[in-house]
């Protein structure tokens, strides 16, 4: 009975989540993203026959996504600002933060996340309802 209910709350509490809808990334602007972060010497690790090049654009393509929440889930869940999170300038100190959301042109390679985690992250993009949902990766 004690699993019946604490899955059920677990339920409740993800079904935000599950149901949310879900986009992508535009996924022909992967190379133009990587090309604004990766420069000079990163070009030498991230240049697109390397391994590096190959892990970013597999997670790009398949654990990145934005969707789009009420503003009562977000306020509930407590999901951290994109603000709150640095820029990913190691390669480019000129990377600069988005201060409007346009989906077309975001480029979520900019942030610092951590892309080993194996947790979910979710993070409000800053004065919008929207979210970025960077998924863990599978460890096979």
């Amino acid at each position: 009975m004690k699993n019946i209910i604490t899955s059920a709350i677990l339920l409740l509490l993800l079904s935000p989540m599950a149901y949310a809808q879900t986009q992508q990334p535009p996924l022909e602007k992967f190379d133009q993203y990587v090309a604004e972060v990766y420069q000079g010497e990163g070009v030498t690790y991230f240049g697109s026959e390397t391994r590096n090049y190959a892990f970013l654009k597999k997670m790009y393509e398949n654990r990145v996504f934005f969707a789009t929440y009420d503003a009562a889930t977000i306020a509930v869940k407590g999901y951290p600002s994109l603000s709150s999170i640095p820029l990913f300038s190691v390669y480019n100190d000129n990377l600069e933060r988005d201060q409007v959301f346009d989906f077309n042109t975001f480029n979520p390679l900019k942030y610092y996340f951590s892309h080993h985690t194996r947790a979910t992250q979710v993070f409000v993009l800053d004065g919008t309802n929207k979210v970025l949902i960077i998924y863990p990766q599978t460890i096979k």
